[in-house]
């Protein structure tokens, strides 16, 4: 008997997934994925139990033509955000019973209504089960088709070309989008595809004489049964190994259970029937009504006692209780793995936060040890050029006694000038950092102010010597000297430095003045 199966999923890039390796992984096929930053090739061709692998195009684009790398790449491509979902997946059971033709034109018809229900392309790639999977324990029954479906939907360009737009699809759309545009929630569609591929599955079973299948649940239907619990790929490859798991255990003693149950169920609609046939033959005896003989039931009947029946009750009750207490169970599992996320949340943060405190603690002291590394380096540039000879080569400037006080003044002044104008080639030389810069920056304005408070000790002194002949001396090198300083320092220093600058050096052109002036009038002029 065929079984019902239509379930979906997304395919997202938050699980670290892709519409690429998905398409080719599903069709055995070989990708390339076109992203220049993380394209790579995903090649599934030695992947065996592959049916086929076509892509189905809406009514509307039948004339169209697209290949699978080309789709995908360009799903992939309208997507921008790193948590966008790149495809949406249904999952669907092909009956068994039907041919492997029936098979394929079942899924394919399927696919092409899905693609005109929301105007999108369809991947449908039709899986049989393998002679390995079957060894390994799998139902060789278990026909089945992938269909994947790109999440905007289709149209064709100017040029004549399948693209795909920027509109999302009806199936990708909030359920606030929904309700704005007359839809129901996206829980009602989904029941809502599920009732059409029993509908799209029953129309080919009832054709050809099989049993039909139902997209209710047991419960739905009326039938007492338990679902079993989902293995899991862990549970399921240690079942097939012959090792016994919690979850295959507890499935097993469902099936059990569920078989009594069943047979219930076909003792009451053997009774059911009788009752039926009765009536039939009566009405035909009365021959008030011409009745068709009706067909009898496909069931095998089974003799079902009293004490069966009170055995499948207990077994239900029990298994509903179990059910009960496993939901309670996985809620409680739930809240502890909520709050064990909320307690690993804050503990990230807290790491995080203690890491980043380490981090600038680190930057901090990094940044102290090179402060300390470049200052030591200026400090030692700084005094080997305060250590240097200081030379008297100009002409009006070896006629004076380095020794006297106004040379010990001229000799400080054009030590700071010297000093002075290395710094600012310091500063200029490209391997000179910033705070070795500013260090310097430093020393220049204390250097300007030596000299300035020099050169006015050198006026002081020079206006202070009696002897006319060495005063004049004095001030004329100490105007040469000056004269030579202040066009190079004058625009470096600062505001309040320019001025006292500017003050001394009237001063002392005044008092050149002066001089000139008073040996011109001892002379006669």
């Amino acid at each position: 008997m065929a079984i019902f199966m239509a379930s979906t999923k997304s395919v997202s890039r938050a699980k670290g997934q892709s519409a690429i390796a998905a398409a080719a992984y599903r069709a055995g096929d070989k990708l390339l994925d076109e992203d220049k930053e993380h394209g790579k090739t995903h090649d599934y061709q030695k992947r065996s139990g592959v049916l086929s692998a076509d892509i189905i195009l809406p009514t509307a684009l039948a004339d169209g033509e697209i290949s699978r790398a080309e789709l995908w790449n360009m799903a992939e491509r309208n997507e921008t955000r790193k948590n966008s979902r790149v495809a949406r997946e249904w999952l669907i059971a092909l009956p068994h019973e039907l041919s492997e033709q029936d098979r394929k034109d079942l899924a394919h018809d399927f696919a092409r209504t899905l693609a005109d229900r929301y105007q999108v392309i369809a991947d449908c790639a039709i899986h049989v089960p393998t002679d390995k999977e079957i060894e390994r324990g799998a139902s060789p029954l278990n026909f089945h088709a992938h269909i994947l479906l790109t999440t905007r939907t289709a149209t064709i360009d100017d040029d004549g070309k399948i693209v795909l737009t920027k509109d999302k699809a009806d199936s990708e759309i909030s359920d606030d989008d929904r309700r704005k545009k007359g839809l129901p929630r996206m829980s009602v569609e989904v029941k809502a595809v599920r009732e059409l591929w029993e509908h799209t599955a029953n129309k080919v079973l009832e054709a050809k004489g099989h049993n039909l299948i139902d997209s209710r649940s047991y419960k739905s239907q009326g039938i007492d049964l338990v679902p079993q619990l989902k293995m899991g790929k862990d549970a399921t490859h240690m079942e097939r190994k012959g090792i016994p798991t919690e979850k295959g255990q507890f499935n097993r003693v469902i099936i059990q259970s569920n078989e009594l149950v069943w047979n219930k169920h076909l003792d009451e609609n053997k009774k059911t029937n009788a009752k039926a046939d009765r009536t039939i033959a009566d009405l035909r005896e009365s021959k008030l009504f011409i009745i068709p003989a009706a067909p009898k039931p496909d069931f095998k009947p089974r003799k079902v006692n009293q004490q069966s029946i009170d055995s499948t009750n207990d077994a239900v009750n029990r298994l509903k209780e179990i059910r009960l207490n496993r939901e309670k169970a996985q809620q409680a599992e739930q809240d502890r793995l909520r709050q064990q996320q909320i307690a690993a949340i804050a503990q990230k943060k807290q790491e995080q936060a203690e890491q980043e405190k380490l981090e600038r603690e680190q930057r901090r002291e990094q940044t102290r040890e090179r402060i300390a590394t470049e200052t030591r380096q200026f400090n030692q540039h700084f005094n080997r050029l305060a250590q240097q000879l200081i030379k008297f080569d100009k002409p009006h400037l070896q006629k004076i006694d380095p020794d006297s006080e106004f040379g010990k003044h001229l000799v400080a002044i054009v030590a700071a000038d010297t000093l002075m104008r290395d710094l600012k080639s310091y500063q200029r030389d490209p391997s000179t950092t910033k705070h070795q810069r500013e260090l310097a920056e430093i020393q220049y304005e204390r250097l300007g102010n030596t000299l300035i408070e020099q050169s006015q000790s050198a006026l002081d002194s020079s206006k202070s010597t009696r002897h006319s002949v060495t005063q004049k001396e004095y001030t004329a090198a100490l105007k040469g000297t000056f004269d030579a300083i202040v066009p190079e320092h004058k625009q470096n220093l600062s505001q309040t430095q320019q001025e006292r600058l500017q003050s001394v050096s009237a001063a002392i052109n005044d008092h050149s003045y002066d001089i000139n002036r008073s040996r011109g009038m001892t002379l006669g002029f």
